[in-house]
């Protein structure tokens, strides 16, 4: 009997098993930080385990389920707050705000662990942080609605260097960018992930478009240059598993030097997964690989379930994995257009309750946009990084200037489509309701997946 409830057929428990977890920890979330935010999360809950019962056992998503709820429980502490110390490390640099986990405060003498990430307004707002960092702060500690869960408005701070190579990768880039007179260009921000390259006014346009995702390091960039490196090495005649090494080792400083970025982390454990199973001749599916990368990240970081932009990396993820086989048996055109389609129709849900805007162009748009600028503003970036390493400044100064080009007739471009095609907004509760439709929905089409033959 035992048995028969452990046992079912599927190619990817894990990804049923992540699922689990992530409601857990979101019940948690919803008791301790949303006032009657947990009766939503505890009817999608039971839909999930309905949904997943016929891929996995009950009881097995039920202790997965148990086990997001305890490390919820273990980690989102609700200190008070007021003037605090804070010590913690930097994960998504800047100037002027940044952000940190993992730290510790100080209240009333005592020194407590605050696990979850915490936005800080430093005072000396031409202050450059860096990825890597240990920051120690003194100042006012607030409670925000969404994620970070905390913000510091500091009156005081400082940051140093305790292991200088993790840091290395963020100053060499920022330094680079600034190098070629890059830094205030969309040509960074695709590289880097990092939007405070980009003006406040183009950075709400391209929001507004729905195509932000393209200028956040996401799969296609870590993707790209996993692809580059790995085929720069074969012309070395080196082994496979050398080569798989060494690529895994250059994606994993260039993942720091994105801050990591939550959509940049999530690719890069995909890609270690699917490396170590490569390494050892044992095959899984990308949806398994999916599951296994992201408890990973959500048990490491519990909070990191109220962050829009872990939600939106992996429903568009988990989407075009699971339509993966309708994708790979079209042409090239046609991949692309379902790439688009399915990323942007997955996250609806999300960008409709949280953001309350619908475009009507993000997806002509994606299409267009990766092959004419995200594409070559990559390569682009990554010329200037060897080119300059090997001292060959006439081509680094001529991909540079074309870039700014390209950066400057982009801005103009999304500034009169913006114009001409203003995106949909809707009010709060018209917006729930037409999430909680399209999510709805796409739970039935993942339903039916799974019983296709």
């Amino acid at each position: 009997m035992l048995d028969g409830l452990l046992k079912r057929k599927t190619a990817f428990p894990f990804l049923y098993c992540l699922l689990a977890v992530l409601l857990g920890e979101l019940l948690v979330f919803a008791l301790i930080w949303k006032e009657n935010g947990w009766l939503p999360v505890v009817f999608l809950a039971t839909a999930v385990l309905l949904i997943s019962s016929k891929q996995i056992s009950p009881l097995t998503w039920l202790v997965f389920f148990g086990i997001g709820c305890f490390a919820q429980i273990v980690t989102l502490k609700l200190p008070d707050t007021g003037k605090v110390e804070y010590v913690g490390r930097i994960c998504k640099g800047g100037a002027g705000s940044i952000e940190a986990s993992m730290g510790k405060i100080l209240v009333d003498g005592e020194w407590t662990n605050l696990a979850p990430a915490v936005n800080i307004k430093l005072s000396n707002r031409d202050t450059t942080a860096f990825p890597g960092q240990i920051i120690w702060t003194a100042g006012t500690l607030e409670r925000q609605e969404s994620y970070p869960l905390f913000k510091i408005v500091s009156s005081v701070e400082g940051c140093i260097d305790r292991v200088e190579i993790i840091s290395f990768p963020g100053k060499f880039v920022d330094g680079l960018l600034s190098k070629y007179r890059l830094e205030n260009t969309i040509a960074a921000a695709v590289f880097t992930g990092n939007r405070r390259h980009i003006d406040y006014e183009t950075r709400g346009r391209i929001s507004d478009l729905g195509v932000a995702h393209l200028f956040a390091v996401s799969g296609l960039h870590i993707g790209l240059m996993y692809l580059l490196v790995h085929s720069l090495l074969s012309f070395l005649m080196l082994g496979r598993n050398t080569r798989i090494l060494i690529s895994i080792t250059i994606l994993f400083f260039y993942t720091l030097s994105t801050g990591p970025a939550i959509s940049a982390l999530r690719t890069f454990l995909m890609l270690f997964c699917y490396s170590i199973f490569k390494l050892i001749d044992y095959r899984q599916h990308p949806l398994n690989i999916l599951g296994i990368s992201g408890m990973t990240l959500v048990i490491a970081q519990p909070s990191i379930v109220a962050s829009i932009s872990f939600q939106l990396s992996f429903f568009a993820t988990a989407a075009l994995l699971i339509f993966l086989p309708e994708i790979e048996n079209r042409n090239l055109i046609g991949q692309a257009f379902l790439v688009g389609l399915i990323a942007q129709t997955a996250v609806i849900p999300l960008s409709l309750s949280t953001f309350g805007t619908l475009s009507i162009v993000g997806i002509p748009l994606t299409i267009i946009m990766v092959p004419i600028f995200v594409v070559p503003a990559y390569v682009g970036m990554i010329v200037i990084l060897v080119t300059d390493l090997l001292g060959l400044s006439v081509i680094s100064d001529f991909v540079s200037g074309s870039l700014r080009v390209m950066s400057i007739l982009l801005e103009e471009t999304t500034k009169r489509i913006g114009e001409a095609l203003p995106s949909i907004r809707l009010e709060p509760f018209p917006a729930y309701l037409v999430s909680l439709l399209s999510l709805f929905l796409f739970f039935i089409v993942f339903w039916h997946f799974g019983h296709k033959p």
